[in-house]
């Protein structure tokens, strides 16, 4: 079991290391946009920020009872652990909350390790602006403690790197580093989280590049990790209200401590511009031509936009069977698209400089 303040969590397969260092924790009033983003984000340093949000309107209204009332008839898919994840609606999904946190707790209490059986049901990553746009007005999306460059692209080529996650306590997120290696911000909206974060330096005592695993935190495996222990760790909880900055290639994890909301934008930091660049170029390439293919405007949420984001064959093979064709006709379009709109920017730089 572990302390966090005056709260006993009952969740026992939280890890915890001696070793740990904690977490820095600023007001905003103590600090700086400028300053923030030289001494913490230029840096890769993460830093909590207590009070970042008060004035959000998110903060005041997204608890669980107002995804309940106001979006509970929503239809969401909730990582389960099952290949096919679970479909529910808000409202059953969270009214299950305490049953889904109970029968962890139980299933732990009855391991010798304290983990339990599978994971608790988790509504993670999920692309509300899909599915309830009107929730992007609760929070600015380029704010000065977090300047982002992706907010200055045409829309079309921005990625979809805004989340909502709601679960019950012990939800949990793997040790991971996200996606395109950018930099992050999780704000508390309801609930809190234990974080268990790692210097990019570590990342060989952490992660086996033959097979692309993680370490498990809460049974490390000493044999496939041997310098496992020469990670240090930087623990700390994420208190309701409180926004963790997280740094490009910071690998973490994350545990809810509480039946919590959390809101998570991963954004291009002008230290990182240059290494996101070329992925938004070929991100707006793939997006174009599954659009094209498709006939209409692609979702956040859709099979599809997993080839956008991330490329590669295996991906590629998955959307060029949704939109219906082969994998090389998916490429020939992707080509012809690509020339198509090299013309069309052309033809606007002439009409511009003409005009001028």
């Amino acid at each position: 079991h572990e302390m966090a303040g005056e709260r006993v969590i009952q969740w026992t397969a939280i890890p915890s290391f001696p070793n740990a260092i904690a977490c820095e924790k600023k007001s905003v009033a103590d600090i700086t946009p400028d300053a923030f983003e030289r001494d913490y984000v230029h840096r890769a340093i993460p830093c909590v920020l207590t009070d970042v949000n008060a004035e959000w309107p998110c903060r005041a209204r997204w608890s669980l009872d107002f995804f309940a009332r106001e979006h509970g008839d929503l239809e969401v898919s909730v990582d389960d652990g099952s290949k096919e994840k679970m479909r529910t609606t808000m409202r059953e999904y969270i009214e299950r909350f305490e049953d889904f946190a109970r029968d962890a707790e139980a299933s732990a209490a009855r391991d010798p390790a304290g983990r339990p059986g599978g994971p608790v049901p988790y509504l993670r990553t999920w692309n509300f602006e899909d599915d309830a746009p009107e929730l992007s007005d609760g929070f600015p999306h380029d704010s000065p403690y977090f300047r982002d460059f992706f907010q200055t692209l045409k829309p079309t080529w921005r990625p979809p790197f805004t989340w909502l996650f709601l679960g019950p306590r012990g939800a949990a997120t793997r040790l991971h580093v996200d996606v395109w290696h950018t930099d992050a911000w999780l704000t508390m909206i309801r609930g809190s989280k234990k974080f268990v974060m790692f210097h990019p330096a570590h990342l060989p005592h952490i992660h086996d590049e033959a097979t692309g695993t993680y370490v498990d935190l809460h049974a490390p495996d000493l044999t496939k990790f041997p310098r496992f222990r020469d990670a240090t760790p930087i623990e700390f909880t994420l208190e309701e209200g409180e926004t963790v900055y997280i740094p490009r290639k910071w690998p973490h994890y994350a545990v809810s401590l509480d039946h919590g909301v959390s809101l998570t934008v991963n954004f291009a930091s002008a230290a990182n511009r240059r290494g996101v660049v070329d992925r938004c170029v070929a991100y707006a390439n793939r997006r174009d031509a599954c659009e094209h293919v498709l006939g209409r405007a692609l979702r956040a949420s859709d099979n599809a936009m997993k080839f956008c984001v991330h490329g590669g064959e295996v991906n590629k093979n998955l959307a060029a069977s949704i939109l219906g064709v082969d994998a090389e006709e998916l490429d020939r379009r992707m080509r012809a698209r690509r020339l198509e709109r090299l013309r069309a920017e052309a033809e606007e730089a002439e009409r511009a400089e003409e005009a001028e």
